[in-house]
């Protein structure tokens, strides 16, 4: 049975997680490998040099974090109902605004700590939960109608 292309466009493609595996398992490799292959003065001097490692880690976790959101994205879009998405999104929002406040205020030093962490988790989550469409209700569908309904007939007159 021939798949259409919509059904292709909602897969992971294959080649971005198996991409962030070679760029850890790269980035693994060299971060115990580099310092018997280049020296501390050639690291020293090159700030690229010394960051290659690094590099490919990061990489390898961007890269990793996009497939996650494309699946996410794939399994729950139009699945999500607006009463569940709404209050996540600004559950979300508000993890945002509170991780701010956290890492601005000047009393605690432990919880700057706390609200980077906040922020971080509440952005990442915020990114991922900004790729899915919620489910559309039949209230809104209705109420669109409505109004083409009533554009159509302005335009008539």
């Amino acid at each position: 049975m021939a798949e259409t292309e919509k059904e292709s466009s909602k897969r992971v493609p294959i080649g971005m997680p198996i991409t962030a595996v070679i760029l850890l398992i790269l980035g693994l490799i060299a971060r115990q490998v580099w310092p018997d292959l280049v020296t501390e003065e050639q690291m020293s001097r090159n700030v690229l040099l010394a960051a290659i490692p690094f590099i490919l880690v990061f990489a390898a976790i961007i890269i990793g974090y996009m497939c996650v959101v494309w699946y996410a994205s794939v399994k729950l879009s139009d699945n999500v109902p607006e009463k569940t998405y709404r209050p996540i999104e600004y559950a979300l929002i508000g993890g945002i605004l509170l991780g701010i406040f956290l890492m601005f205020q000047p009393w605690v030093f432990e919880l700057f700590r706390v609200g980077f962490f906040v922020l971080l988790f509440s952005t990442l989550g915020f990114i991922l939960w900004s790729h899915i469409t919620p489910k559309s209700s039949e209230e809104s569908e209705q109420q669109a109608i409505a109004a083409a309904a009533e554009l159509e007939s302005r335009a008539g007159d």
